[in-house]
């Protein structure tokens, strides 16, 4: 009968030992969890609503855009100032751009990936008209050349496209000033030609460059290198932006948008091989003679 309740009671202390473990276990699991789970979500809270502020874009300004956007984190870029490495296929040989004034502004805050966006330096509506009306008298100057329409990377907002003669049908060709081929020289999105596209929240510019012109932009603190350029996306198996997808910072004064229309002329120049001319002369800009 002893043997019994000893053995009982050493039943019970077991039982109520193995109980404290698993309150124990519990215990730690719940505050693990709660350490992780609560920082996590404090920091997905403000992410997701940095990302909204960011404004539209090309991608959709809900919860799985942010979703979206946060996975091409993975792939991006470790530096945005590092110009993209020029290649011996590269098509014009050189760029088009020879010098560029320094951009007296330090460089402002850049956030985003699709959005991105400038987040300082932002400057009063009436630049951002008068940056308009630039791009709108590139087209004019160039109506052989150029129409404009809405982004095909933004899918909004004004952009510049370089016509081929299937795509304005209604435009006689110029063979003379458009190269060889069925597709532009250097395709930008869905080779539909796009130069350049302006952003209205911040009135910054993207924009796709040769190699050398990017480079010199960069080093002249006018713009940077999109976090995606030219960076390899699984599943895609491909490049979502070409290598030389550039910001254009947002200008400062009106000097500053003769300057950005000359770097919108180069994109041309890379896009299609073709010279755009302007009514516009920028100090401290000089370009190549007319050769490729």
């Amino acid at each position: 009968m002893a043997a019994s309740s000893d053995y009982a009671l050493l039943h019970l202390k077991s039982l109520f030992s193995t109980v404290q473990s698993l309150d124990l276990s519990r215990l730690l699991l719940s505050t693990l969890a709660i350490s992780v789970i609560l920082p996590l979500c404090r920091f997905v809270h403000r992410d997701y609503y940095a990302f909204i502020a960011l404004g539209p874009g090309g991608t959709p300004s809900n919860f799985f855009g942010y979703l979206r956007i946060s996975y091409l984190r993975l792939f991006t870029l470790k530096d945005p100032f590092t110009p993209p490495p020029p290649t011996q296929t590269d098509r014009p040989i050189k760029g088009l751009l020879v010098t560029l004034p320094k951009r007296p502004q330090p460089r402002p805050s850049v956030a985003g990936i699709a959005p991105h966006r400038q987040t300082s330096q932002k400057p009063p509506a009436y630049l951002y008209q008068l940056l308009r009306i630039a791009l709108y008298e590139l087209v004019s100057a160039n109506s052989k050349l150029l129409r404009s329409g809405n982004s095909c990377f933004e899918k909004h907002g004004l952009a510049l496209f370089l016509c081929l003669c299937p795509q304005c049908p209604d435009v006689e060709c110029h063979t003379e000033l458009l190269h060889a081929g069925p597709t532009h020289m250097n395709a930008t999105c869905k080779d539909t030609g796009e130069i350049c596209h302006l952003h209205p929240s911040d009135s910054s510019m993207h924009l796709t460059l040769h190699p050398a012109d990017a480079a010199l932009v960069i080093s002249q603190g006018w713009g940077e290198r999109h976090p995606l350029a030219g960076c390899l996306v699984f599943p895609y198996g491909q490049r979502l932006l070409p290598e030389g997808f550039v910001m254009v910072y947002a200008p400062q004064d009106e000097s500053q948008i003769c300057v950005l229309q000359d770097i919108v002329r180069a994109a041309g120049w890379w896009v299609g091989g073709v010279r755009l001319v302007s009514d516009f002369t920028s100090q401290g800009v000089s370009t190549r003679p007319h050769d490729r």
